[in-house]
């Protein structure tokens, strides 16, 4: 990966659990909301000290200030490994790469019956699955497919380019996601939304460009703006 700062994220992991407009009877104490749909959205590369909800000012982030509103925010959580293929292992296995066998993006795989994954953990409690992913280092073949019901990694493989280089833009992986909950919006859901905008190289759309600090902040700009339609679908 281009950033290897001390302060860097792999991705930032945003958990948003939603009634989907369904009432509940909630007895005294924390709200509860049985089989409420659950979604994990990474945003690879996101370094948190480039964030304003970490005290950054370089870069506007509405639709993520707006979920931290309503979310926990984690002020010392750090990914396992800068790179990622094994940094989203460890996110799905709750292990170390040593442990899950998954210590870099080429040369391995993980084994899904080697540990319990989060979906196959959703999945015994009668949630469907699904996922779509924007890098092609996350493809099926990784192990990461076969963990869930539904796993879109529909990326071209140009040969002569570099790993890193082989992405589908987010808003294509967004739209994927969108499409998948409609279609399962009326059972208990889990969902993984993979999109890698801040990764080199930055390259982001006007006006997130012109109007953040640097191209690293243009491509956190432009991936906020993919994550506010999500979150607004």
């Amino acid at each position: 990966m281009a950033i290897r700062l001390r302060y860097a994220l792999a991705t930032l992991l945003l958990f948003a659990a939603a009634a989907c407009g369904r009432s509940a009877k909630v007895a005294a104490g924390p709200r509860a909301f049985p089989k409420a749909p659950v979604i994990l959205i990474s945003i690879d590369t996101l370094r948190a000290d480039h964030l304003p909800a970490y005290g950054y000012d370089g870069v506007a982030t509405p639709n993520l200030d707006r979920l931290r509103q309503q979310s926990v925010l984690f002020r010392n959580a750090f990914a396992h490994c800068p790179l990622t293929l094994p940094s989203h292992a460890s996110v799905l296995t709750g292990l170390l790469p040593p442990d899950n066998g998954v210590r870099d993006n080429i040369g391995y795989r993980l084994d899904p019956r080697a540990s319990v994954t989060l979906p196959e953990a959703m999945r015994r409690n009668g949630y469907s699955t699904g996922a779509a992913v924007s890098a092609y280092v996350l493809r099926s073949e990784t192990g990461l497919g076969p963990l869930f019901d539904s796993y879109d990694d529909d990326i071209e493989f140009r040969p002569g380019s570099l790993l890193a280089e082989l992405e589908r833009p987010g808003v294509e992986t967004a739209g994927i996601a969108e499409r998948w909950i409609d279609q399962h919006d009326r059972t208990p859901f889990f969902y993984f939304l993979h999109i890698y905008e801040p990764h080199a190289p930055y390259n982001a759309p006007e006006p997130f460009r012109s109007a953040s600090r640097t191209a690293y902040d243009g491509e956190i700009a432009y991936a906020d703006s993919i994550v506010g339609g999500f979150l607004d679908h």
